[in-house]
């Protein structure tokens, strides 16, 4: 990576001017930078008291001086649109991640498929502006970086959007990373095919048939019916067998929200009432991992890892999540769940176990499961994945997230927005980087 200087910078809505701040001495009065992809030549005031400039955004950047200086990292949050063009997403997170790169160092705008001139290269993009509390555009030229933020499969699956991505994809001079939602039945077979990974996943196949359903309770007695597409729980069925009862035990979640108990009596009418509450997708049928309790309630590890300065994966949080009574069949908060800590609950959970053990073979694994998935998916730079661990604190993979939602922990949540720009960064400024 080049020597990189930290300067301060700032943008002028009034005359739509960027300036300068940096007691650098070769600079003069007027100086030509360059920043996009490819670089492009910008013409910034220098000075060194940005008092004297009211109404403007304050930034930061990096700048990698040479016979021509290049600032950066300028990333574009590519978002879904309104019928209009305009941004539709999480606004809250686009802040977050913008007051990231104003602390650490990067330019960061938000974006639309329709916001692009790929002919002029160039993007009307949107910058928010916190001491005005208002949006304020400004066109960029490509970004270093496209952070693909399209929030859900619906929006990201649109002609628009895909072609947007597709050929950002084709600029060699562009990084642009999480390019499309996973698929859990895909997630599973990739995961599957390493020898360090396999034996950590509960055993799932496909949900196509009532034949499907009974080949899995004949090996197991609990199984959780998922939507490969689905996200927050949503669409998810529990069911189990009652030795007692002679009958099958299905748990889901009611159009209100609240946890439903059905009972049958032969498999027949439990594949009926299945075929009825599920949502429109495809489905996997998994064995039902009996979790370890806090208090009678089954608690799983939200995990976060991402791509740092210097482009490998690392752990950037573990989060609990705490189901909300011992019949939850998940522990989104969302569905009543609650937070906890991992010292805390680890402690309490396993005393006979170091929390500190625990917690280190869970980041191993998901550092294998991130590299593997990488080499599938490509064009990864985070993931959120969720692992359960069993009463002897054994770890196991029940699905990963390209686009990890907001960790609510604020310590991770710093660490979750500060990595982006950090990735960024060295996706600029490290030339062997460029086009993943």
């Amino acid at each position: 990576m080049s020597v990189l200087i930290p300067v301060d910078l700032c943008y002028d809505p009034g005359s739509s001017k960027w300036h300068i701040d940096t007691k650098e001495q070769r600079f003069t009065n007027h100086q030509t930078f360059y920043w996009g992809a490819p670089p492009t030549s910008v013409n910034m005031r220098v000075h060194n008291d940005f008092s004297i400039l009211p109404g403007v955004l304050p930034m930061k950047v990096m700048v990698a001086l040479g016979k021509r200086s290049i600032l950066g990292p300028l990333v574009g949050i590519l978002s879904a649109e309104n019928e209009d063009g305009s941004l539709k997403g999480n606004f809250n997170n686009y802040k977050d991640i913008m007051e990231a790169g104003q602390k650490i160092g990067g330019i960061v705008f938000a974006f639309t498929p329709s916001s692009v001139n790929w002919e002029k290269r160039s993007i009307q993009g949107s910058i928010f502006d916190k001491l005005n509390k208002q949006w304020v555009t400004c066109s960029f030229p490509f970004p270093n970086v496209v952070y693909n933020r399209i929030q859900d499969r619906a929006h990201e699956n649109i002609e628009s959007s895909q072609s947007c991505i597709q050929r950002f994809l084709s600029q060699p001079a562009i990084s642009l990373y999480n390019r499309g939602f996973f698929n859990k039945e895909e997630i599973i077979a990739a995961l599957s095919k390493s020898a360090k990974i396999n034996k950590n996943i509960p055993e799932t196949i496909a949900l196509q048939s009532q034949k499907d359903l009974v080949t899995m309770l004949e090996r197991h007695s609990a199984l959780y019916l998922k939507p490969i597409d689905a996200r927050l729980g949503s669409g998810i069925i529990r069911v189990k067998k009652s030795q007692a009862k002679k009958a099958y035990i299905m748990h889901y979640y009611a159009d209100d929200k609240q946890l439903k108990q059905y009972t049958a009596y032969n498999i027949r009418r439990l594949w009926k009432k299945i075929k009825k509450q599920r949502i429109s997708s495809s489905y996997i049928v998994q064995q039902a991992v009996p979790l370890a309790h806090v208090s009678t309630c089954p608690f799983d590890c939200r995990v976060l890892v991402q791509k740092n300065r210097q482009g490998l994966w690392q752990l950037s949080g573990l989060g609990i999540r705490i189901a909300a009574h011992s019949q939850s069949i998940t522990t989104h908060i969302p569905r009543g769940g609650r937070i906890g800590t991992a010292k805390n609950v680890l402690q309490q959970v396993f005393p006979q176990l170091n929390h500190k053990h625990i917690i280190k073979k869970v980041e191993r694994l998901c550092i294998d499961v991130a590299e593997r998935l990488e080499q599938h998916y490509h064009h990864l730079g985070e993931m959120s994945i969720d692992i359960g661990l069993d009463d002897n604190g054994k770890p196991w993979i029940f699905e990963a997230n390209a686009k990890p939602m907001r960790f609510d922990e604020p310590e991770i949540r710093e660490k979750q927005v500060g990595q982006v720009i950090f990735y960024a960064q060295f996706l600029t400024f490290n030339t062997s980087s460029r086009g993943h």
